[in-house]
Formats: C-alpha cells, structure tokens, sequence
C-alpha cells in the first residue's frame, strides 16, 4: 500500500514539473542573451517595457527588441530573485541581469493559458 502512494505522489510531482513555469530554461536564455528563446516561451502579442519605453509586439518584433537590448547590453549573468508561485491563472517572477557595465531588473508576468504559463509582459529598468 505503501508503495502505491508513494508511487502515485511521484506521478504527481512528475506531472506537475511539466505544466511549470520554464524558469531554469528563461534563466539560461537572459544569461547568455537568447532573444529568441526568452520570446519562444511568450503569448502571441508580448508587452516589453525597457526604461519606461513600452510597446505592445509581436513575437518577431519582440525578439528584435530584445536583440537590440542584448546588442546595447551584452549578457554578463541572469538569475531570478523571486519566482512566484502557479496559482491560478497569473504568476511573476524577478530577476537581475548584469551586462559588462550595467545592472537591471528584469519582471516577467505570466498568463495561464491552456496548461502552459506564457510571459504576458516583459519590463527591463535600470538597477
């Protein structure tokens, strides 16, 4: 019997890895300035706001601001701060990037969709 529930608690833990927020993955993409794979894990339309400039875009012209952020700021370290926790249908999390000269907060919030948490809006602000 015993088993059989620490059996079951162990698909439970499995599953539920799978339907999580890719935080290890968006990680590693800020720290090496992987536009497109920080975008690849967005909604359809993304809001970015980099020092209070702020758009509403796609996900190609969010990957060339991002491009153009990582070109203006070469990635030197990412890691996030504070991951908030899945519960219902929104969550954020924060984090530092450092480039060669300069530091900056980075704010993700995202939207449930489906079984999937997408990043609804990305804001990047000097530190």
């Amino acid at each position: 019997m015993s088993y059989l529930i620490t059996y079951i608690l162990s698909l439970a833990f499995a599953l539920s890895s799978l339907l999580s927020i890719p935080f290890n993955d968006l990680e590693s993409a800020f720290a090496k300035g992987d536009a497109e794979k920080v975008i690849s894990y967005g909604k359809t339309k993304i809001l970015i706001s980099i020092d209070s400039k702020e758009g509403v875009y796609s996900k190609s012209q969010g990957t060339q601001v991002l491009k153009s952020f990582f070109k203006d700021n070469p990635p030197k370290s990412f890691s996030f701060d504070f991951k908030g926790k899945e519960n219902g249908s929104n969550s954020f999390a924060v984090g530092v990037y450092k480039s060669v000269a300069k530091k900056f907060r980075i704010s993700l919030k995202f939207q449930k969709e489906g079984e999937d948490y997408l990043i609804e809006s990305i804001t990047i602000g000097k530190q």
